[in-house]
């Protein structure tokens, strides 16, 4: 536990869904760091197939739900990861 939040309740937004945004949201994923995982990229794209590569490439290997998103889902999340360079 982290202050009230469980770690495995933790919604996160990663903002940049490139080499190190999508390695980032595969990391939380197999360490099972959050239940909900959202990928933000200008290239919205990029984002969808970041999230369906790492939901479908380690079902076994995780619990999280990984999708792609927009801002609006930074609303109620507990982090947000910039990797946007």
């Amino acid at each position: 536990m982290i202050g009230e939040i469980s770690v495995h309740n933790r919604k996160v937004v990663v903002i940049g869904a490139g080499n190190v945004g999508a390695s980032i949201a595969y990391a939380l994923t197999i360490r099972n760091l959050a239940r909900e995982i959202i990928l933000i990229d200008k290239d919205e794209n990029r984002a969808i197939g970041e999230a369906l590569d790492i939901q479908h490439g380690i079902p076994y290997m995780g619990m999280s739900q990984v999708k792609s998103g927009d801002y609006s889902d930074c609303e109620d999340c507990d982090l947000i990861i910039i990797t946007a360079g």
